[in-house]
């Protein structure tokens, strides 16, 4: 009889460590779709901000992005490295742009937009890096392909 509750309550324990395991894959999963949709996202605000499509860039960008939607371990290094480089870059352009954005009327416009950039490459390098979800859905994925 008591085998039978120690059995009953690890099954109860196993389902409940399963239902975390796929709650966080998917939070996993939606974070990784997040990041690439808003990355693709900026790729057409840019587009048509700047008014020139490069057909090369942008096709790499989106193959860039299946490959991290399909679990490519180095595509997430790279892009939280990107990421954190365009911090950098952006933070240092930062104070021309607001010197230029009072000079040069529309330009405030772009400041918006690159603080946003900013604010965007940091949260999704820190998502990318540290996200436990994130880890264990692109392992998963990793697991699939192999």
């Amino acid at each position: 009889m008591n085998v039978d509750v120690i059995t009953e309550k690890q099954e109860a324990e196993l389902d409940s460590f399963e239902e975390k395991q796929r709650r966080s894959l998917e939070r996993g999963r939606l974070l990784v779709y997040l990041i690439v949709g808003i990355n693709i996202l900026f790729d057409i605000i840019m587009i048509v901000i700047l008014l020139e499509f490069e057909f090369l860039k942008f096709v790499v960008h989106v193959a860039l992005s299946v490959a991290l939607i399909y679990g490519v371990t180095w595509v997430r290094y790279l892009y939280a490295i990107a990421g954190i480089l365009t911090v950098v870059v952006s933070i240092l352009a930062l104070p021309s742009l607001v010197v230029l954005s009072q000079i040069a009327p529309g330009t405030g416009f772009i400041v918006a937009v690159l603080v946003l950039a900013v604010v965007y490459s940091a949260a999704s390098s820190f998502i990318l890096l540290f996200s436990k979800s994130v880890k264990e859905y692109m392992y998963t994925k990793k697991s699939e392909r192999l």
